[in-house]
């Protein structure tokens, strides 16, 4: 059922490292209930070392157990359900603030402008090796935040920086462009998330980028990986699935809502990136899914 999702503010352990690292124990739940649908700006890395748990996004709903990972994107809904007693360390990060000159080359992928990081996840499934380097870089950021000695800051920038390596080296598809393009274009992908409920048109944006129609086109193209338009309906999508799991809304209001007021043009765009309709995809996603005990 709908429910006022919850926007979580993540307090830092170090301010310029921005990441928050933490382990506990917990007994699951006496009704075995979901908690609240809740996000945060900062991506999340959950790692389970005992127990079974699961954890629903709007794609899917993931089950873990012992040596599990999953990744989180930014922003990204979720809620979690746990099955046993678990065990877990999970680390929260803003992915932004680990843009460095090295870094951001592959800020499309790493700010998941096309598609979340979710995706990694996949190959998590595929790759044991993969999962097994992950958990050893959480392991190794954990044991340095709880000691904190002279030095720890230094070892947990590198940790995060293999991370991203990582997620990189082993995402289904990565897109990078050069420092100059992402400076060039950042006006434009701010723009877009700031009015993306309102109507845009390429036209609004090319003072942003001091180019002409068709170069901008063909830029925006070959710097994204996808074309302005598709970018500005993915972004519109994914507040539309924010929305029918949280809010008790009829589905023009959410293609209102989330910037495509023509009820027809919503539901046809929505099937493009979800396969199915947004009743449809309410009415999955809302399905109580349990682990066999």
């Amino acid at each position: 059922m709908e429910q006022d999702a919850i926007k979580e503010h993540v307090d830092y352990q170090h301010p310029l490292l921005c990441f928050k690292i933490w382990g506990f124990s917990i007994d699951p739940f006496q009704q075995f209930s979901w908690n609240a649908w809740h996000y945060h700006k900062e991506v999340e890395i959950v790692a389970v070392l005992e127990g079974a748990m699961q954890v629903e996004t709007v794609d899917r709903v993931y089950d873990l157990h012992e040596q599990s990972l999953l990744i989180v994107g930014s922003s990204r809904l979720h809620r979690t359900k746990r099955l046993q007693a678990v065990q877990q360390i999970v680390l929260q990060f803003d992915m932004f603030a680990q843009l460095d000159q090295s870094a951001k080359p592959y800020a499309p992928f790493l700010l998941e402008l096309s598609e979340p990081l979710d995706r990694i996840n996949e190959i998590l499934e595929q790759h044991a090796n993969v999962k097994e380097n992950l958990l050893d870089l959480l392991n190794l950021i954990y044991l340095e935040a709880g000691k904190m000695e002279p030095g720890f800051e230094i070892a947990i920038s590198g940790a995060i920086k293999q991370l991203l390596a990582l997620f990189i080296r082993y995402s289904p598809s990565t897109h990078s462009l050069s420092h100059a393009d992402w400076l060039r274009l950042k006006p434009v992908l701010d723009y877009v998330d700031a009015e993306y409920v309102n109507p845009i048109h390429i036209e609004d944006v090319l003072s942003l980028v001091h180019l002409e129609y068709h170069y901008f086109i063909k830029y925006f193209q070959k710097c994204i990986g996808m074309s302005f338009v598709d970018y500005l309906h993915f972004k519109r999508i994914k507040k539309a699935e924010h929305l029918l799991l949280t809010e008790s809304l009829s589905i023009a209001e959410i293609g209102v809502q989330s910037g495509i007021p023509n009820n027809s043009q919503f539901i046809r765009i929505f099937k493009r990136y979800n396969e199915c309709t947004p009743s449809q995809f309410r009415k999955n996603r809302i399905q109580i899914h349990v682990l066999p005990r």
